[in-house]
């Protein structure tokens, strides 16, 4: 779940997001920005994975970990619950 104090905007190929809470933007590449975007669906982790296996080419197991890697450092920084 993406907290309200938490904005997006999308750019070419990537994204910015800025916590209202603390001052603070983060850039997003590629592939972030298509797991953000996910998030913003509501996927589960596991579309969200199928979305960058049919975007990017990647294998699945990747695609899983980035995912995974990308929500964990999300929630670390307080940008999803």
């Amino acid at each position: 779940m993406i907290p309200d104090h938490v904005l997006a905007a999308h750019l070419e190929g990537e994204a910015v997001l800025l916590d209202l809470e603390t001052k603070r933007y983060f850039r997003l590449n590629a592939t972030a920005a298509r797991i953000w975007k996910g998030l913003e669906q509501s996927l589960a982790p596991e579309q969200i994975a199928d979305a960058l296996v049919a975007e990017f080419s990647v294998e699945p197991a990747t695609a899983k970990t980035e995912v995974n890697r990308a929500i964990g450092d999300l929630r670390a920084r307080g940008l999803v619950t």
